[in-house]
């Protein structure tokens, strides 16, 4: 009998006791344990001991579109200090960007913008040319989040831009004095948070803060949670 045509719970047995490299050694023998061994049940023992794999303590994936055995050889890598390094973008101003990856989208602010810049599927590389550019600050962008509908951005300038991923519509929510260091949104609500020692919540259409509660200092970070409390 072949070791390829042995039950699939004892393969799942066997290959349990290997440890990364030799599973991926074991991937080259041939294309019937390429497509076996690159099967998420395979590294999924492995991947809950690695950092930050997508398997969370008590075995949820949050991460189920990106196969398991990228993200082990990732998370091994980041601990290994192992890397490519090329220049993805470069600006004669000296900035500090906010980013965020959204399957193969990197939204990326510079300045008074954000650009969305697509990854070419074969290098993974960053495409220079934006695919859209969000705009309607006057200061930097200090941070911006991203739903599934929308983009939300805080700037230097106090105001709260409100950007449809789905039309050319947008929306600017004053109420802060001073810069909008941190946000979030869920479920069409936005919590903002700001130098002025204030955080503020909003809805997607509000044009002034449904609640402002003052804090005692600078906000740096604010977060709703699944139960939509702040």
């Amino acid at each position: 009998m072949l070791f390829t045509q042995l039950p699939e719970d004892v393969l799942y047995h066997i290959l349990s006791h290997l440890d990364q490299r030799s599973l991926s050694r074991l991937s080259q023998v041939c294309k019937s344990l390429n497509r076996f061994v690159n099967r998420d049940a395979v590294w999924r023992k492995i991947a809950k001991g690695c950092l930050n794999s997508g398997i969370t303590w008590n075995g949820t994936d949050i991460y189920p579109n990106i196969p398991l055995k990228v993200r082990v050889k990732t998370a091994q890598n980041w601990y290994n200090g192992v890397c490519k390094r090329w220049i993805l973008l470069k600006w004669k101003t000296k900035l500090l960007p906010w980013l965020q990856l959204d399957e193969d989208v990197l939204y990326l602010s510079q300045a008074a913008k954000i650009g969305a810049y697509p990854l070419y599927h074969d290098s993974r590389r960053l495409q220079r040319n934006p695919l859209e550019i969000f705009s309607g600050h006057k200061g930097d962008v200090c941070r911006f989040v991203l739903t599934d509908s929308h983009l939300i951005s805080g700037g230097s300038d106090g105001r709260i831009m409100v950007h449809s991923r789905r039309s050319d519509l947008s929306l600017g929510l004053m109420g802060h004095s001073q810069e909008v260091n941190c946000l979030d949104s869920k479920n069409g609500l936005i919590v903002s948070g700001s130098r002025d020692q204030t955080a503020r919540i909003w809805t997607l259409t509000s044009s002034s803060p449904l609640a402002t509660i003052p804090m005692f200092d600078r906000v740096w970070s604010v977060a709703i949670s699944p139960t939509q409390r702040i």
